[in-house]
C-alpha cells in the first residue's frame, strides 16, 4: 500500500471510532466538554446584570450586629416590612423557616384567652394576654408581615434522594402547603418519560406562612457529575403535580401572571408567563448564563435595611433576594467562575436570565452541526496532512484548525448564547492528527532504513542524512536527469596484475580504491560501482546538485592528486610506482534510478551519455592525459580551471562528433605554459584546416615548449604523417575511431 493510501485509511478509521464515541458519549468526553464550557465562561469574562436585581445579604456584619443564624422572626418580621416599604418589584425569600419559633407557652396563654372572652368583666386581663400572646408568637408577626404584601415569594426545597424521601402521608401534607406553586398545566408528557426534576420529599415553611404568601418556589440544586452547578431545573415534578422554581415565583409576584407550563407526550418545552415564554430542554432545565463570579450582582447586608441606613430609592421597583451569603451558613455553590458563590445570588443569575430572555441554547440541531464539524475536520486533516511536507506543516495545519474551531465557539458562546460541543470536535482534531503522524513517522522510519540500504554504500552518509530528510527530492524508478559522470581506470592494470600476484593486488587496490572513494563522497557524488580496478561514479543524483561538472571536474583532479600522494607515501606497496590511472568525465541527460531484474537490482546510470563517458576514459591512454573530458562539461566550468581542447572525434557507432578537453588543473597556466598552450591551439587550428606542414611546424615547437614533452602533440603528429601518405578527400578535422 502507498503511503499515502495508508495515511487515509488510518485517518478514515480513527474518524469512524470518533463518530462512534460521540453516539455513545463517554464520561470522560462529556467532563472535558463542560470543562471547556466552564472555560467559555472564565474567557468571556463578566457581564452587567440586565435586569434591576438586587441581594439584600444575611452576611458576617448582619451576623455581628444581629447575632446568629436565623434570625428571631420577629425581626425577620420588620425585615419584610422595611422590604415592603421601600416598593420592591417583588422579594424572594432564599431560606426555608420550616420549625416554630414561637414557645409552647403561647398556647396555654391562648386557652386562657378563650376562657376570659366570655367574661366581660375582665376587659383588662385580656388585653393582657393580647399583648403577651402578640409579644410571645414572634411567627405571628411573621406571617402577618408576609400577609401585608402580594409582592413575597417564599423558598422551600424539595428532596430528591430515594434515601430522603417522606412517609406518603408526610409528602401529601407538605405538598398542599405548597399547593400555590403549582403550574397551571398545558400540557405535560408522561411521568415515566421526561427526565424531570422529580421529589420525594419536601421542606415547606411553617404551613401559616406559606398560608399567608401569594408565591412560593423551590429552590433544590442540580449540580453535574463533577459537582458544578451549570443547569437550573424550573419546573419539578411530585405526586403527579408540576412545581415551579423560586426565579419563577419571583416573576410571578413581580408581573401578577400566573405560570403555564408548556409540552408534549415526550418532553417539556417552555414555561409562559403573560406574554414571555421560556425555552427549557426536556427536563424544564435551562443552561444558566452566569454573569461573572460572587459579587457580580449588587448586594446590601440585610442589617442595614433593618436599620434603616438604605435609602428607600436603593431598592424601589427593583427584584430583591434575601438569602445568606457568609461562608459559615453553607449556603454555596461551585459554578463556572468558581467555588464559593452563594446559593441566593445564583437564583438572581437564573432570575437575571429569564427577565433578559438570554437562555444559553443547546438546541436539537447543533447535534447534526456537531457531527459535520467532526466529519469536516477530521476529512481536512485526512485530505490535507498527506499533501504537506513535513511533521512541521502538519502540526501548524492542526493547530491552526483547532484554533480557529476554539475561536469560533467562543464567539458563538459569547456573542449569540449558542453552546456548541468543543470537545468531540477537539478531539477528533487531535485523534486523527496523532494517528496520521505516527502512521507518517513510522512510515517515515520505515522508508528511512530503505533508503540507508539502498544508498549507504553509493552516497556520503551526510547525503544519506539529507536524502532521509528531503525524500521528495528523488526517485528510486528510473528518470531522465542531467548528470555528470566520471569513469576512472588503471593504465595495463592486467599486465600489472599478472606480475604482483592476487594477495599484492588487494592490497594495492585496497589503498587505491579507498582514497578515490572518498573523494567521491566527499564532493557529494554517487558511487556508481567498482568494475575491477575500474571506479564509475556520477553527480546530480539522487539529490539534485546545481553544479554537477564542477564537483565531477573538481573529483577527477583530486584523483590524480592522490594517487601522486600514494605513490610517493606508500614505496612499501608493490608495484605502486606504476600506478597510473585515467580519467574520462562527461555531462549528458541520462537515465538515473533502481536499474535491473526483479530479483537483483542497482541504483545506477545508463544511456548513451555513460557509453560516451566511458569512451573518454579509453582516450586518455590514446593521447597520452591523465583527464579527458567532454565538451558539453568544460562548457559548463567556471574560470579557473585550466583546460585545452584535444580534439574532434566520432566514436564507433556515433555520427555526431564530439570535442574533447584535457583537464590541466583549477589554476592559472604556469611559466611558459601559457605559450604552450596557444601555441598548440594554432596548430589544432591549421590542422583542422588541412595545413599539414604548418601544423606539423606548430606541434613540434609546442611540445618543445613543454620541457617534459607532450604525448598529444606526438599523437597529432603520428596522426598528421598517416594523412599526408592517404590525404583524405571529404577532411572535416574530425578523426574518428574505428574501435571502441
Amino acid at each position: 500500500m502507498r503511503p499515502g493510501a495508508r495515511l487515509i485509511g488510518v485517518g478514515l478509521a480513527v474518524l469512524a471510532a470518533m463518530v462512534g464515541l460521540f453516539a455513545v458519549r463517554p464520561w470522560l468526553l462529556e467532563r472535558a466538554e463542560l470543562s471547556l464550557l466552564d472555560w467559555r465562561f472564565r474567557l468571556r469574562g463578566v457581564e452587567p446584570p440586565a435586569a434591576p436585581i438586587t441581594l439584600v445579604a444575611v452576611d458576617a456584619r448582619s451576623i455581628d450586629e444581629l447575632g446568629r443564624w436565623p434570625w428571631d422572626r420577629a425581626v425577620m418580621a420588620r425585615l419584610v416590612d422595611r422590604l415592603t416599604e421601600s416598593g420592591p418589584a417583588a422579594v424572594g425569600l432564599d431560606f426555608v423557616l420550616s420549625e416554630p419559633a414561637t414557645p409552647p407557652a403561647v398556647d396555654a396563654l391562648r386557652v386562657a384567652r378563650g376562657v376570659l372572652a366570655e367574661a366581660p368583666e375582665r376587659d383588662g386581663e385580656r388585653a393582657l394576654l393580647d399583648r403577651a400572646i402578640l409579644d410571645a408568637d414572634s411567627d405571628g408577626r411573621l406571617v402577618e408581615a408576609v400577609g401585608r404584601t402580594e409582592r413575597i415569594a417564599l423558598g422551600y426545597f424539595f428532596r430528591t434522594g430515594m434515601g430522603e424521601g417522606d412517609p406518603p402521608d408526610a409528602l401529601r401534607q407538605g405538598l398542599r402547603t405548597v399547593r400555590r406553586s403549582r403550574f397551571s398545566v398545558a400540557r405535560a408528557p408522561i411521568e415515566s418519560r421526561a427526565p424531570i426534576l422529580t421529589c420525594t420529599g419536601v421542606e415547606p415553611n411553617l404551613p401559616r406562612l406559606h398560608a399567608a404568601a401569594r408565591h412560593a418556589g423551590f429552590f433544590s440544586a442540580l449540580p453535574d457529575a463533577d459537582g458544578v452547578l451549570r443547569r437550573a431545573a424550573l419546573v419539578a415534578r411530585c405526586e403527579g403535580s408540576f412545581y415551579m422554581s423560586l426565579a419563577l415565583a419571583v416573576l410571578e409576584a413581580a408581573t401578577g401572571r400566573r405560570g403555564v407550563l408548556e409540552g408534549d407526550a415526550e418532553k417539556l418545552q417552555r414555561i409562559r408567563l403573560g406574554d414571555a415564554a421560556f425555552e427549557t430542554d426536556e427536563g424544564g432545565r435551562i443552561l444558566i448564563d452566569y454573569r461573572g463570579p460572587a459579587g457580580t450582582f449588587p448586594r446590601i447586608p440585610a442589617v442595614d435595611v433593618l436599620r434603616g441606613r438604605v435609602d428607600a430609592e436603593a431598592l424601589a421597583g427593583r427584584l430583591v433576594l434575601v438569602g445568606p451569603t457568609e461562608v459559615g451558613l453553607r449556603d454555596l455553590q461551585t459554578t463556572p467562575f468558581g467555588t464559593a458563590v452563594p446559593g441566593v445570588e445564583v437564583h438572581a443569575n437564573i432570575l437575571d436570565n429569564l427577565i433578559a430572555g438570554e437562555l444559553l441554547r443547546r438546541h436539537d440541531w447543533l447535534t447534526v452541526l456537531e457531527l459535520a464539524l467532526i466529519l469536516g475536520i477530521g476529512g481536512l486533516l485526512i485530505a490535507l496532512v498527506p499533501l504537506l511536507p513535513g511533521a512541521a506543516s502538519a502540526a501548524a495545519l492542526a493547530a491552526a484548525t483547532g484554533a480557529a474551531f476554539a475561536a469560533a465557539c467562543v464567539y458563538a458562546f459569547a456573542a449569540h448564547g449558542q453552546w456548541i460541543n468543543m470537545a468531540y470536535p477537539l478531539a477528533t482534531l487531535g485523534a486523527v492528527y496523532l494517528a496520521l503522524a505516527v502512521t507518517r513517522s513510522v512510515a517515515f522510519e520505515a522508508s528511512s532504513r530503505r533508503i540507508r540500504r539502498a544508498f549507504a554504500t553509493y552516497v556520503p552518509p551526510q547525503v544519506v542524512d539529507e536524502m532521509v530528510r528531503r525524500p521528495e527530492s528523488f526517485q528510486l524508478g528510473g528518470e531522465r536527469r542531467d548528470l555528470s559522470i566520471l569513469f576512472s581506470d588503471v593504465r595495463d592494470f592486467t599486465s600489472l596484475s599478472e606480475e604482483l600476484g592476487a594477495e599484492n593486488v588487494a592490497r594495492l587496490m585496497n589503498a587505491y580504491l579507498t582514497p578515490m572513494t572518498r573523494i567521491v563522497f566527499e564532493s557529494r557524488g554517487t558511487l556508481d560501482k567498482y568494475i575491477g580496478d575500474a571506479v564509475m561514479a556520477f553527480w546530480g543524483a539522487p539529490l539534485p546538485v546545481e553544479d554537477h561538472p564542477v564537483r565531477a571536474c573538481q573529483a577527477a583532479l583530486e584523483m590524480q592528486e592522490a594517487l601522486a600522494r600514494l605513490r610517493a607515501e606508500r614505496p612499501d606497496l608493490p608495484g605502486v610506482e606504476r600506478l597510473r590511472v585515467g580519467i574520462g568525465i562527461h555531462t549528458a541527460e541520462v537515465i538515473v534510478g533502481n536499474l535491473g531484474s526483479e530479483l537483483r537490482f542497482d541504483y545506477t546510470v545508463t544511456g548513451d551519455g555513460v557509453n560516451v563517458c566511458s569512451r573518454l576514459e579509453g582516450l586518455t591512454k590514446y593521447y597520452g592525459t591523465g583527464i579527458v573530458a567532454s565538451a558539453e562539461l568544460v562548457e559548463r566550468l567556471p574560470p579557473g580551471f585550466l583546460t585545452r581542447e584535444l580534439d574532434a572525434i566520432r566514436v564507433k557507432g556515433k555520427r555526431d562528433s564530439l570535442r574533447i578537453f584535457e583537464v590541466l588543473g583549477r589554476r592559472a597556466a604556469e611559466d611558459g605554459e601559457g605559450e604552450a598552450l596557444a601555441v598548440w591551439a594554432r596548430a589544432l587550428a591549421v590542422y583542422r584546416a588541412g595545413r599539414w606542414a604548418e601544423a606539423e611546424r606548430l606541434l613540434v615547437e609546442a611540445r618543445d615548449l613543454r620541457r617534459g614533452g607532450d604525448p598529444a602533440c606526438d599523437t597529432l603528429l603520428e596522426r598528421i604523417a598517416a594523412l599526408r601518405g592517404e590525404p583524405p578527400a571529404d577532411w572535416s578535422g574530425v578523426w574518428s575511431f574505428d574501435v571502441k
